[in-house]
């Protein structure tokens, strides 16, 4: 009895080590492949909005690809809105990949980067394919922040009109230095060919100037280029354009548009705030919405532009 009490001991520290251990393998390199590309986006939907097709084709070809998500694009809501929003670009993300599988099977691991706690997503379906999360509050079209927030955004870090901005699950708090140590962590960790970011060449506003792109797009997409300069890190790094490819011609047809058009609706079954068919977009375009990603989605489905 004693001898049977003294293994089942045994084996419980023995588990208990070895799961420690396995969590600080975790943290000291989470991700599961490198190569590839890497996409940072402001929202969980941006990637389905500026980045693809690119993002598709990475896909197709079982390229490595990892989405760092900079905010919960939570739009100034509370509840369980922003895990919605997540739970439909993972969704898109397995369509994507003709994954016989949904949202409901994708992986949480908490990880620790630079003493962060983070969350990663993946699927089983699709090894090559991780989403990690900082879950920062959506800032807003003009970087003001919202309410329910404390009226943090990246902006106002950016602006270092804010000394820290925290994750709206409460599961880290950011300096803008932090934040900059962390980019540069997932970078020289994950070690991918190409850096695919947002509009790093708009001005982000002043309080109460008009822009043309919502401040988290382009500050997320800044701050990763300056963390490139200033650590002299390689990979080729392309910017995007977001939400002021409305003003431009239409680039996208056949199989290209197919496939964002039909990601981006896998997507939008998930944000009760986003159109649900392609006409139902184009009606709610000049309905006078605030939020970028909502008002101008029929408008950049048919489009993708880099900056030069």
């Amino acid at each position: 009895m004693l001898a049977s009490s003294f293994i089942m001991i045994f084996l419980h520290f023995l588990f208990v080590a070895l799961a420690a251990t396995a969590r600080m393998k975790r943290n000291e390199n989470p991700f599961s492949c490198t190569g590839g590309s890497i996409y940072f986006s402001g929202h969980p939907v941006d990637s389905l909005l500026f980045h693809n097709p690119d993002l598709f084709h990475d896909f197709y070809v079982f390229k490595c690809v990892t989405t760092v998500v900079f905010t919960s694009g939570d739009r100034g809501e509370i509840g369980n809105h922003s895990n919605s929003l997540e739970r439909g670009l993972e969704d898109a993300y397995s369509f994507m990949a003709l994954a016989l599988t949904n949202a409901d099977v994708w992986n949480d691991t908490y990880v620790k980067l630079n003493g962060k706690k983070l969350l990663l997503r993946s699927s089983e379906d699709i090894r090559n394919v991780q989403i990690l999360y900082l879950r920062l509050p959506d800032g807003g079209t003009q970087g003001e922040g919202y309410d329910v927030t404390g009226k943090e955004s990246l902006k106002k870090l950016y602006r270092n009109k804010l000394e820290t901005i925290t994750a709206i699950d409460h599961s880290a708090t950011y300096s803008l230095q932090n934040l900059k140590e962390l980019i540069s962590t997932v970078l020289k960790e994950r070690k991918a060919h190409d850096i695919r970011v947002l509009d790093f060449k708009t001005n982000v506003p002043e309080d109460n100037e008009q822009c043309y792109e919502h401040t988290d797009h382009s500050v997320s997409a800044r701050l990763v280029r300056e963390v490139m300069e200033e650590d002299k890190l390689e990979g080729n790094l392309t910017g995007y354009a977001g939400s002021f490819m409305h003003k431009l011609d239409p680039t996208l047809i056949g199989s290209d548009f197919t496939i964002k058009t039909d990601t981006f609706y896998r997507y939008a079954s998930y944000d009760k705030h986003m159109c649900q068919t392609y006409d139902e977009c184009h009606d709610w375009s000049t309905d006078g919405f605030d939020d970028d990603d909502v008002k101008w989605a029929s408008s950049v489905l048919d489009r993708e532009y880099y900056l030069h």
